[in-house]
């Protein structure tokens, strides 16, 4: 079950859909028929069977703004990352993304005005009902940057995003980029350089790393709960590898448990 991810105090619901699809193996060939006469005939060769084809689904979703207002964006681009399978949010902020390769898919959401997120999906079960993708406004980001002394956000830089579920405070991640020391949201839902994780009723609170280059290509994390308090780790996702793009989010997620 795909938990919630707050970026920058909006709650980033995970809904989904799709339906599985993809070819099975033809039928193998009949054999011939003997011959006749004095010496038996040589049965003839049975045929191949065909090969199976990568199953599929049809993914459709919503992209809304995450801000307080939560709208539908239009004109949206959601692409299925590392292939050419694209689609642009019609009038009411809806898509439709076909022959979408089964298993862990990271989706990339972009907008004029936006920053980008970069989410993963398990492909159909994570998908079966509809995806809610997103987006956030420039002026969110910018409202961060004024916030944060000696600390400039640009846009030709990517961030990351782990988001922890379970977490009791204090708990800590590190990504293999160079990046700005991580920051986290205070209870006024102000940005803050991390001095412990700041989690909200449901136990789930989030650290972000700005100015990552996104010529690094991807990004692996890794996390630490609280001593005697909360292990933690990072969830299975492909290879627990993550793309970074310019002005674009990518999110990590984490899941933290009582220590053993």
């Amino acid at each position: 079950m795909r938990m919630h991810a707050k970026l920058f105090g909006i709650v980033l619901c995970a809904l989904a859909a799709a339906a599985c699809s993809g070819d099975g193996d033809e039928t193998p060939g009949t054999g011939g028929t003997g011959g006749t006469g004095g010496t038996g005939g040589t049965g003839g060769t049975g045929g191949t069977g065909g090969t199976g084809g990568i199953q599929t689904s049809t993914v459709t979703g919503m992209v809304v703004s995450r801000d307080d207002n939560e709208a539908a964006v239009v004109g949206a681009k959601v692409e299925v990352f590392g292939t050419e399978i694209s689609a642009i949010t019609d009038g009411d902020g809806l898509f439709s993304l076909s022959n979408v390769p089964n298993g862990d898919v990271f989706f990339v959401t972009t907008a004029t005005g936006n920053w980008g997120i970069v989410d993963y999906y398990g492909v159909p079960d994570e998908t079966a009902n509809g995806v809610n993708l997103g987006v956030v406004p420039d002026d969110e980001i910018t409202a961060v940057d004024d916030a944060l002394d000696d600390r400039t956000i640009s846009e030709s830089d990517g961030f990351v995003d782990i988001l922890f579920e379970g977490a009791k405070g204090d708990e800590t991640g590190m990504i293999s980029a160079p990046s700005d020391a991580p920051f986290t949201f205070d209870s006024l839902e102000e940005p803050q350089i991390q001095n412990g994780i700041i989690v909200d009723a449901s136990g789930e609170g989030e650290l972000f790393f700005s100015s990552v280059d996104p010529a690094v290509g991807t990004v692996t994390a890794t996390v630490e709960g609280v001593p005697n308090v909360t292990d933690c780790e990072v969830d299975e996702s492909p290879g627990t590898t993550y793309p970074i793009m310019a002005k674009s989010i990518t999110i990590v997620y984490a899941g933290c448990k009582p220590a053993q």
